[in-house]
């Protein structure tokens, strides 16, 4: 009789042994899972509509390292979701944001570069311009733009922000002259020598002539 129960006893034991490897199995199953959606949905996913976008504009273009590990990494998340299978799910995670982070870095430098003409025309503008706030909100879509990664309504917002900018700077015939004597305004170092035909001509056109002062040098 007791040996009937201790058999009993090991039979129950083997098994409650066999369903904790089971779940221990299952929560594997389960973290390495979560691990892999978490990285996909929270980087990888950002990164794919943002590339997207990014090719919409001839001014980026992405490193050949860079386009080497996207293509790896649609790859492995491509096999993951077909074999339904998921393998080094924190190396795929670390990889994702080491990407993430170097497509950043190499859209906004180049982003900055682009838009650094038109934006320190209309930075020089608005010193003087009656349509500060318009202005601001421009730079501000521009600023907004850079940052990575992009989106359909930043790209959208970008657009006509770019096209207000140039719209703005061709009413006001915004030229280099024009540029050149508001920095030195700007620096206060512009001069009665600067007021040449041209400028005053412009500044009495678009009427500022009260939101521009010339300083005495000591």
């Amino acid at each position: 009789m007791l040996q009937e129960k201790l058999n009993t006893s090991r039979v129950l034991m083997a098994e409650v042994s066999q369903n904790r490897q089971k779940d221990n199995e299952h929560q594997n199953v389960v973290r390495r899972n979560n691990t892999f959606f978490d990285a996909y949905v929270k980087y990888f996913v950002p990164i794919i509509k943002g590339y997207v976008i990014c090719h919409r504009y001839k001014h980026a273009n992405f490193s050949e390292k860079t386009e080497k590990e996207l293509e790896k990494l649609i790859d492995y998340s491509k096999n993951a979701f077909e074999k339904k299978v998921v393998t080094a799910p924190e190396r795929y995670r670390d990889r994702v944001k080491k990407l993430q982070e170097q497509m950043e870095m190499e859209w906004k430098t180049q982003t900055d570069m682009y838009l650094a003409g038109i934006k320190e025309k209309l930075g020089i503008l608005k010193l003087v311009s009656n349509e500060k706030q318009e202005i601001n909100r421009i730079l501000q879509h521009m600023n907004n733009f850079s940052l990575w990664p992009t989106d359909e309504n930043t790209s959208e917002v970008f657009n006509d922000a770019k096209l207000k900018a140039e719209e703005i700077l061709s009413q006001m015939e915004f030229d280099t002259e024009i540029a050149d004597f508001l920095r030195k305004v700007k620096d206060r170092s512009a001069s009665l020598l600067d007021l040449t035909d041209p400028i005053i001509a412009w500044i009495r056109k678009e009427n500022l002539s009260s939101n521009i002062m010339l300083s005495i040098k000591n």
